[in-house]
């Protein structure tokens, strides 16, 4: 979607549109002399203004995606196009000279106006430019900390990585210490059986040699 920041610079663009509009049709027709001079040369300032926040529109016109940078563009196109034909019926109420002739009108009056509109112009496109560069420090200050938290959130999770490793390694040992003991149980079992069944071998040949003497030996005498 288009940037937020586009929306706020076209709103506040219109406002500025309809402002010169209005004073273009309904204030300088009505003034004369230094009033009539003071009023034009606030038009051109404003469209100044407009001027720069077209460039600032320009700006996030060419890092928005594909699919809206063509319909940004074309808009920016339209508030030129615009703000041109204000710049044209600058200085020409009816009955009055064009454009020229009163600008003209002007710097005659003012031979340092251009000058002033260039200082002018420098200190706006000078604040625009502190105005970005704070935002650019702001999101800078912010990624930072968003950074600052990832490595955090990592170095908790290795730390946990750790601690599981070494109950692995306890567990390991317990089931190392296990099987030695069931081994163990296991050889004993073993030789238990094996004792048991010497035993009873024993019994079976005493038990033999008794029935043997008492019973067959007894016949043969």
């Amino acid at each position: 979607m288009s940037s937020e920041k586009f929306e706020d610079l076209e709103d506040e663009l219109k406002n500025l549109h309809e402002d010169i509009r209005s004073k273009i049709s309904n204030k300088i027709p009505r003034l004369t002399g230094e009033s009539r001079k003071s009023a034009i040369r606030e038009v051109e300032k404003n469209i100044e203004d407009a001027n720069l926040i077209l460039e600032e529109m320009e700006e996030e016109a060419g890092v928005a995606p594909a699919s809206y940078r063509n319909s940004m563009m074309s808009r920016i196109r339209s508030y030129r196009r615009d703000f041109d034909k204000l710049k044209r019926d600058v200085g020409k109420p009816k009955g009055q000279g064009n454009v020229t002739f009163a600008r003209e009108e002007l710097l005659d009056e003012d031979p340092m106006a251009p000058q002033k509109s260039k200082v002018r112009q420098g200190t706006d496109m000078l604040n625009r430019a502190s105005e970005s560069i704070a935002r650019s420090t702001r999101v800078a200050v912010e990624t930072e900390q968003i950074g600052g938290e990832i490595i955090d959130e990592l170095g908790d999770q290795r730390e946990s990585l750790f601690r599981t490793r070494d109950r692995l390694k306890d567990v390991d040992q317990d089931l190392g210490k296990s099987r030695r003991i069931l081994n163990s149980m296991a050889i004993r079992i073993a030789t238990n059986k094996l004792i048991l069944l010497c035993i009873i071998i024993v019994e079976l040949a005493i038990l033999g040699a008794v029935v043997y003497i008492r019973f067959f030996k007894k016949k043969k005498n």
